[in-house]
């Protein structure tokens, strides 16, 4: 059963429970009320007997019905009603026969009944009384109006309640199709159109606060999110192919020219096996930065112990030195620089980025290792005093394959997944890892890794 079979048969039964409450209610107000005009023409019958013999009329009780209130008569054998006495407040005569007076009348205890009024649209409520000397019956009423004009009055009340309370019910249900089913219905439809092809389609904007606004815009933004993850993965794997076909088309040549007989010189056929070797290497470390990504991606497991990172620091500057030794690199640190992290994962991430600094830069450009104690943990930085990169670069330095200069070779500039894999690494230290540059003012690479307690969680 759809929400809005449910919501309108839901709001249909409390409109009818209503109604039938204020029916109730109203016929059981005049049972009450018609139970307290007997009650008072049972209280008035010794005036009625006394006026009908003619004696005096005995003391009559407080809450008992007036004379001016009191239908007096006499009911004779032939259906005629005498009537003897008639209050001023009684506009008309009971409509009484002598079938319905035996059908009424109770030795010692006689039954009250409703009739019509005679000339009047009042009605009366009876009590039959009889005289051994006196045939026929005596007849005893008192009006009913004011009891029917309370039950009317009631009813229409309740009737006016009744509508009152079903517009309400409508507004609500416009209100709820309006914010609550309806756009579950459009959004049903939104889904059941992406699920047969409509990428592009989207949830439609609702009232801001509601319910419905919050589920489509985090609808949205799922979707959003799942079109950038398949043209990221997408584009991964078009720059991983083209990354891996290259060395594959060098391997494929050298293989083909030796099948061909191009190779029959034993200094053609070393060179050709040398740099088949380079490029199964460089191929090989694709696949293995690939691999480690993959684990990073998947949540890696770290080999977290406490350690000082300022030796793991010196470690890194000595390589470099070794490497380019002309190189001004100085590095600066607190001692000790104790902190928990994956020693070799993170002695991977600094060379890394002092690899960059020594590639991209000028060989007498300054390169700074800066390493200190924070309150949020231990901070690392890498400065260069080189050629900085633009903004639009900047943004870009940590994404897969990213280079910043299309003009360097893919045999010198590296595969594009070094910085990649230094954010990933970071990241599953729980930390942070933020690139400040700018053209002519270098690169500043900073590093936050939590305290060893925040890094071991």
């Amino acid at each position: 059963m759809k929400l809005r079979t449910r919501l309108s048969i839901g709001l249909g039964a409390i409109a009818v429970a209503f109604g039938v409450t204020g029916y109730l209610v109203a016929t059981t107000q005049h049972r009450y009320l018609t139970e307290q005009l007997d009650q008072e023409l049972q209280q008035s019958m010794p005036v009625a007997m006394a006026v009908l013999g003619n004696r005096e009329v005995p003391f009559q009780p407080g809450d008992g019905a007036s004379l001016s209130q009191m239908y007096v008569g006499h009911l004779n054998v032939d259906d005629t009603l005498v009537t003897i006495v008639q209050g001023q407040s009684i506009t008309g005569t009971p409509d009484v026969t002598n079938a319905m007076a035996r059908d009424h009348i109770r030795p010692g205890s006689p039954e009250p009944f409703t009739v019509d009024g005679v000339g009047t649209s009042e009605r009366f409520r009876v009590l039959i009384a009889t005289r051994p000397d006196r045939k026929g019956f005596d007849i005893v009423a008192l009006s009913l109006e004011a009891t029917d004009d309370a039950y009317q009055r009631l009813l229409i009340a309740t009737g006016v309640g009744a509508l009152a309370v079903v517009a309400i019910i409508l507004l609500i249900a416009a209100w709820v199709m309006r914010l609550g089913v309806r756009p579950i219905r459009e959004m049903t439809a939104t889904a059941d159109a992406i699920s047969s092809g409509e990428t592009g389609a989207r949830m439609a904007r609702y009232p801001a606060g509601t319910e419905a606004a919050h589920l489509a815009a985090a609808f949205n933004t799922m979707l959003d999110e799942r079109d950038e993850a398949d043209h990221r993965l997408r584009q991964f794997v078009a720059d991983a192919s083209h990354e891996l076909r290259t060395p594959l088309t060098s391997i494929r040549g050298y293989a083909d020219l030796y099948r061909q007989g191009g190779l029959v010189e034993q200094a053609r056929l070393d060179d050709a096996m040398r740099r088949v070797s380079g490029e199964a290497e460089r191929m090989g470390s694709i696949v293995n930065d690939l691999l480690l990504l993959t684990n990073l991606d998947r949540g890696l497991q770290l080999r977290l112990e406490p350690f000082d990172i300022g030796d793991m620091l010196g470690d890194v500057v000595a390589d470099a030195r070794v490497v380019q030794p002309q190189r001004p690199i100085t590095l600066t640190a607190d001692t000790p620089l104790l902190g928990s992290a994956d020693r070799q994962r993170l002695h991977q991430v600094v060379a890394a980025l002092v690899h960059n600094a020594l590639v991209h830069t000028p060989d007498d450009t300054p390169i700074e290792i800066i390493g200190r104690r924070e309150a949020v943990g231990v901070v690392i930085e890498v400065v260069d005093h080189g050629d900085g990169m633009s903004a639009d670069t900047a943004a870009h330095a940590f994404e897969r394959f990213y280079r910043g200069d299309p003009s360097r070779s893919r045999h010198n500039g590296g595969s594009g997944l070094g910085l990649a894999i230094a954010q990933s690494i970071v990241q599953a230290h729980n930390g942070e890892i933020v690139l400040h540059s700018a053209p002519g003012v270098g690169c500043r690479f900073v590093i936050a890794l939590p305290g060893p307690a925040a890094a071991a969680g």
